[in-house]
């Protein structure tokens, strides 16, 4: 007879049950693991987390381990005849293998190699799947009873949707409560594949460490800080003007442990349900919500789902195209929180105008790119319901239209106007004090740049006069 699948782990001597029974204990060895072979995603190691927590509560001395597929993930309607999705998550977690280490050098007893699980069986009884999976030998007694852990919540884990926020929630969560508050020192490009979750490549766009930083690091320490209970800071270790090594700073905003034991938590996999069902791959799927998170893919789901209803209009033939034509407006995902009033840097209505042209230049750019992004046919729709809904009938524009079409000067700015008010939300088109003080402080920077690239240009050269 098979023990339920949440009956609690024993607690061991010395050991408050609140402290694990429903916090993961993740081994400090599997904090940092670099994959080898094979990208591991970020809703696979979600996966795995509540597997692990499962396999804790079930014992170390179990050779299987036992749940309901419904309580390791939810969103899909997972039978006999729909379970790709999830089967691709337990290939992916049976084939990559990764090396455990721990994050800080020379803690842990040794180096291991293996997959992230041993193998995976799904199992129909009656209307339920069950999963059943193991663990390699050389891995199991270290996952199951970690003598050297970090304590770590599935709920806060289920607010994190990038690989790096993930990652380095975690590995902070190991150093959270030691005193100095800070993490081992590692050279930035062992922080690589760590944090990405990718096997570290030559061909790797991070190759250089301020790519990575403005990419990876300083969004995944932005994240953390949002919407966990950890405070942490970036520190940098250089070596004159380079960096050479990465640390961080860590301290709890307020205490993570509750009086009362709380439930696992299944991952929900209802936005990678969605664009599956939109038509595009799994793959695929999985990079669009590491790109643009959960909200702004659901919001663009919408909007591609009411350009669907539509049956004046031909059906979207390239969804993946089209979906990321509109993720890629910025309008989506994000709350428009009430701001206070901006401190403005330009002073005269002169500069406010022309400012205003500058940031209208810059969503037409966008607006265009987007455009020139969807298949043909899908330029050819929205070109014919200009023409049907926008374009003047008669005039200087409609002429332009009929002789040159949206290619002509003055009827490409209202074609891109009709566009960003059929595909972005009401008052697109006017900016904010907000946004021009932003823009009016970007130029001056970029200003300042060009004058700074053009002094040093000039030095070198008056030096090199100066030296012949």
């Amino acid at each position: 007879m098979t023990e339920p699948a949440t009956a609690p782990k024993k607690t061991r001597p010395g050991t408050k049950s609140t402290e694990h029974d429903y916090l993961l204990r993740k081994p400090v060895n599997t904090l940092a693991i670099v994959p080898k072979s094979e990208r591991i995603t970020v809703t696979a190691r979600k996966i795995y987390n509540v597997m692990l927590q499962f396999a804790q509560r079930q014992g170390v001395e179990k050779e299987r381990y036992r749940a309901r597929l419904s309580e390791i993930a939810i969103g899909i309607d997972f039978n006999s005849n729909n379970t790709e999705v999830i089967k691709q998550y337990f290939r992916q977690m049976a084939t990559t293998g990764v090396e455990w280490q721990s994050p800080t050098t020379g803690e842990g007893a040794r180096w291991s190699i293996s997959a992230l699980i041993a193998h995976a069986d799904l199992i129909q009884r009656g209307n339920e799947l069950t999963l059943e999976w193991s663990y390699a030998p050389n891995i199991k007694q270290e996952l199951l009873d970690p003598q050297r852990f970090a304590k770590m919540s599935l709920q806060v884990l289920a607010a994190l949707n990038t690989m790096a926020s993930l990652v380095l929630y975690e590995i902070c969560c190991r150093y959270a409560d030691n005193p100095g508050g800070l993490t081992a020192r590692q050279a930035w490009a062992w922080w690589r594949p760590v944090l990405t979750g990718a096997p570290d490549s030559p061909a790797s766009a991070y190759q250089e460490y301020k790519i990575f930083n403005r990419d990876v690091v300083k969004k995944a320490v932005k994240k953390v800080n949002e919407v966990t209970d950890l405070d942490i800071e970036l520190i940098e270790h250089k070596s004159g003007r380079s960096v050479q090594d990465l640390q961080f700073k860590v301290k709890r905003k307020q205490a993570l442990l509750a009086p009362t034991e709380r439930p696992i938590e299944p991952v929900d996999l209802k936005t990678i349900g969605n664009i599956i069902r939109a038509g595009i791959p799994q793959d695929r799927a999985e990079k669009l919500l590491l790109r643009y998170g959960a909200k702004a893919v659901d919001d663009a789901i919408t909007v591609m789902n009411e350009r669907h209803r539509r049956t004046n209009m031909e059906p979207v033939r390239t969804p993946e195209k089209y979906l990321t034509a509109i993720l890629q407006s910025g309008q989506f995902g994000t709350e428009k929180p009430v701001a206070a009033p901006a401190r403005k840097v330009y002073d005269t209505k002169a500069e406010r105008l022309k400012l205003i042209e500058q940031f209208m230049a810059m969503k037409r750019t966008l607006l265009n790119e987007m455009f020139q992004e969807m298949p043909e046919a899908d330029q050819i729709e929205w070109i014919a319901r200009f023409e049907q809904e926008a374009l003047p009938a008669s005039g200087a524009i409609r002429k332009a239209f009929q002789s040159k079409g949206i290619s002509s000067q003055i009827v490409r700015p209202v074609f891109l106007k009709f566009l960003g008010n059929s595909v972005w939300e009401d008052g697109w088109e006017k900016p904010t004090d907000h946004e021009l003080t932003d823009l009016a402080i970007r130029m001056k920077n970029e200003q300042q740049s060009l004058a700074d690239q053009r002094y040093t240009s000039k030095g070198r050269v008056d030096l090199g006069v100066i030296k012949g």
